[in-house]
């Protein structure tokens, strides 16, 4: 759990997520679930789009659930 939360309470996540295949990526705001015992929390300080992520944008694969925050390529 983050040291800046509340026990209990997880903050909002600020990203940006496509809201349908091939639909460019919006501002995107969640509440993520709260850690469980097995959980880790992780600050990222940068991500990148790889072509991976263009291919879940498209849903190319037929594979997508939408709203996607895509970057898998991180540095935290």
């Amino acid at each position: 759990m983050s040291t800046n939360s509340p026990a209990g309470s997880a903050e909002p996540i600020y990203a940006y997520a496509a809201r349908a295949a091939k639909q460019p990526l919006q501002p995107y705001q969640y509440t993520p679930a709260l850690l469980g015992p097995h959980d880790v929390e992780v600050t990222i300080s940068h991500c990148g789009v790889c072509h991976t992520d263009l291919h879940l944008i498209d849903d190319q694969w037929g594979m997508t659930t939408f709203p996607l925050v895509p970057a898998n390529e991180i540095i935290g």
